[in-house]
């Protein structure tokens, strides 16, 4: 079977031995495989196998697996809580300390075929496979807007609007906040449409327009931060008095580390909440914001590329400024 290899910005595909499910394991065919940014930005040097927004249709199960069906359309957790260790117990699985994925099988989505630990699996209805995967970047989405803890008083700003930040956009405003308003560069066409039809209560270009003036007279309590480190210093700067800053974001060298007025922090009653959905605990939620289109899928997917064109889908993701959600999907 045909499985990619990245090392940097070059892509190659090996031919793999399929290898058959082990115990409480599935075996599935990939239908299609959503790009993340960080699939873009790989700074190990090494080659590797990637992808993690996954759909597909199980073809074995291993030993074990009583609650799952060949021929069923699943998608999968990127990671899932064990369900079985003191935290799970305790009602704390985003603390799992067993986390069950199949990156610990080095497995991976840009393939033909893969393997996966069937308590990943999470079965589906009624949508499109490209759709379907986008509840793997959903679920990360939620659980930014749950750490924000936003009210039907409270005034937002989303600072990033690729795909996790439209989503959490449209969230937001599904949560009753008071206002909702959200940042990027206007110059990226399609994120800024997308924005705009999610009755936002403004669009600010960030190339152009100064967030501290803007909302000098428009007091920000709640910011979703999906952009990297960097960003969070300019949102402890805009942000009224008692805050609450919710942030996924991942550096890369010295963009990674930042430095900021900790005094300023502490008199403002900031808070800053880091959001790491590993493991995901929101997969079925995400499917429903999906089905019931609370969340619009369809219109996140900007490109479509086959598996063979994978280096192309790759370039498109990264550098094309019309580009959003770039879904690869399976030849056969």
């Amino acid at each position: 079977m045909k499985v990619a290899f990245r090392k940097g910005n070059q892509i190659k595909f090996k031919e793999m031995e399929r290898l058959e499910p082990q115990e409480n394991q599935i075996r599935l065919k990939v239908d299609v495989c959503g790009i993340c940014g960080t699939d873009i930005h790989d700074s190990s040097g090494e080659e590797q196998k990637f992808g993690h927004e996954i759909a597909g249709e199980i073809i074995a199960l291993g030993p074990g697996v009583t609650h799952l069906e060949v021929g069923q359309k699943i998608v999968l957790d990127s990671a899932t809580p064990c369900g079985r260790c003191g935290n799970c117990k305790n009602g704390l699985q985003e603390l799992c300390t067993d986390i069950q994925s199949f990156y610990y099988l080095d497995q991976f989505g840009f393939a033909e075929e893969m393997n996966a630990p069937a308590i990943s699996a999470i079965p589906y209805t009624s949508l499109e496979p490209a759709v379907a995967c986008l509840q793997e970047p959903l679920g990360v989405a939620i659980d930014l807007v749950r750490l924000g803890d936003i009210t039907t008083d409270s005034n937002v700003l989303v600072v990033g609007q690729g795909p996790i930040g439209l989503m959490a956009t449209a969230i937001a405003r599904m949560q009753g906040a008071k206002r909702v308003y959200v940042t990027d560069f206007a110059s990226k066409v399609t994120r800024k449409k997308v924005a705009e039809s999610l009755d936002i209560d403004g669009f600010i270009d960030a190339e152009k327009e100064d967030l501290s003036q803007f909302f000098a007279d428009k007091p920000i309590d709640r910011v979703l931060v999906t952009a990297p480190p960097p960003a969070l210093v300019d949102a402890i700067n805009y942000s009224d008095k008692g805050t609450i800053i919710s942030f996924i974001g991942i550096g890369h060298g010295d963009s990674a580390r930042i430095e900021f007025d900790a005094n300023e922090f502490h008199f403002k009653k900031l808070q800053l909440r880091a959001s790491f959905a590993s493991p995901a605990m929101f997969g079925p939620l995400a499917l429903s914001y999906l089905i019931e289109g609370r969340v619009p899928g369809k219109e996140l997917i900007s490109h479509t590329f086959k598996l063979s064109a994978l280096e192309e889908a790759m370039a498109v993701a990264q550098g094309d400024p019309l580009a959003l959600k770039v879904i690869v999907s399976n030849e056969g």
